[in-house]
């Protein structure tokens, strides 16, 4: 009888491994493939995005996966960057730590060699507040750097909006808001002498 239930929940865990896999794309699944085996149950992809962030002409990998390093940890939410390789498969360039929580979901978009991170905390017909950060590839690390992020908080009902964008290689903060038709800025300048944090092991705060 026990062996019976075995080969049940072995293949009842086989069908549903398929059908799991079968909701993510090709290039989704290689790169799952790639994730080391620590990381084995991280397998729920909350967002991802592709493009060439390292320079060498191949779409490169970036996804926000949700998963356990062993059946018995908590959860984790971590940020993936997987390098593409010509053979199509992947490899690891860098992975968080324990990543951003939003309310509401993530956004990934690869644009000009950077990884634009952006979590959205309220999103409705009113309203919408997001916090985006902006990661860019360093070769001589082999990593990606946070190099800027940017909050904005906007009311749809009235036309108010709040936005800060820090440069951390500049060391410039850009304060503007809106109310009405009027627009103001203040700027002011912050520590730049410490090295922009890297990906690998970036614990991002709540």
């Amino acid at each position: 009888m026990t062996v019976l239930r075995l080969l049940i929940l072995s293949v009842f865990l086989g069908m549903w491994n398929v059908c799991f896999a079968a909701e993510y794309g090709i290039q989704q699944q290689k790169a799952l493939s790639a994730i080391p085996a620590e990381f084995r149950y991280f397998g729920f992809i909350w967002a991802s995005t592709e493009g060439d962030l390292n320079g060498d002409g191949i779409p490169d990998m970036a996804m926000v996966l949700t998963g356990r390093k062993t059946e018995s940890d908590s959860m984790e939410e971590r940020l993936f960057v997987l390098a593409g390789k010509p053979d199509g498969t992947y490899e690891v360039l860098s992975i968080s730590a324990e990543f951003c929580h939003p309310s509401k979901f993530y956004n990934l978009d690869i644009a000009r060699n950077s990884l634009f991170a952006q979590m959205v905390e309220f999103a409705d017909a009113t309203r919408i507040s997001s916090r985006t950060l902006q990661f860019r590839f360093n070769a001589k690390l082999s990593d990606l750097e946070l190099i800027g992020e940017e909050e904005n908080a906007e009311s749809y009902e009235d036309g108010a909006m709040e936005r800060t964008s820090t440069n951390y290689l500049t060391g410039k903060v850009i304060h503007a808001t809106k109310n009405g038709s009027k627009i103001k800025t203040r700027i002011e300048r912050i520590d730049k002498s410490a090295s922009p944090a890297r990906l690998n092991g970036y614990l991002c705060r709540s």
